[in-house]
């Protein structure tokens, strides 16, 4: 009579796919978080702050001032009377949508006589925002 050899082979758990598969979970994860909160403002250079706190869901709209001193809405290119206007319907919307104001800085390694001033543009956009009824805004900038 012949003998059968059986060897007694446990299966393998192969732990490299496993921890590929964790990575790449864990960077679409990350990844899906920092997409999360969009603003639709310019691509502009924004000052540097250290403050503020992080953005939660709502409807967003943005105002940026550009180097020119343009107004923006939503990246569209807004007179100051249409403006005027839109602020005053938002104000007078049942759900207010959050308000972001952000303006472009000059380069600060840029020749000190060819920077233009733009603070007052600033302070008379948040004028117009609380003269509209918007008392509830924020004011972007570059994080440091």
């Amino acid at each position: 009579m012949r003998l059968i050899r059986r060897h007694d082979l446990s299966p393998r758990l192969e732990m490299t796919p496993l921890i590929d598969v964790i990575f790449l979970l864990l960077t679409f994860f990350i990844y899906s978080l920092v997409m999360m909160v969009r603003a639709e403002i310019l691509p502009v250079t924004l000052t540097s702050v250290s403050t503020g706190e992080q953005g939660q869901d709502a409807d967003v709209v943005a105002i940026t001032i550009d180097k020119a001193g343009a107004f923006y809405l939503n990246r569209r290119v807004i007179q100051p009377e249409e403006l005027n206007a839109r602020l005053t319907e938002m104000a007078g919307a049942e759900a207010q949508p959050r308000l972001f104001l952000a303006m472009e800085v000059d380069d600060p390694d840029a020749d000190p006589a060819q920077r233009v001033d733009r603070g007052p543009l600033l302070i008379g956009l948040i004028d117009r925002v609380r003269r509209a009824g918007i008392e509830d805004f924020n004011i972007v900038g570059e994080a440091e």
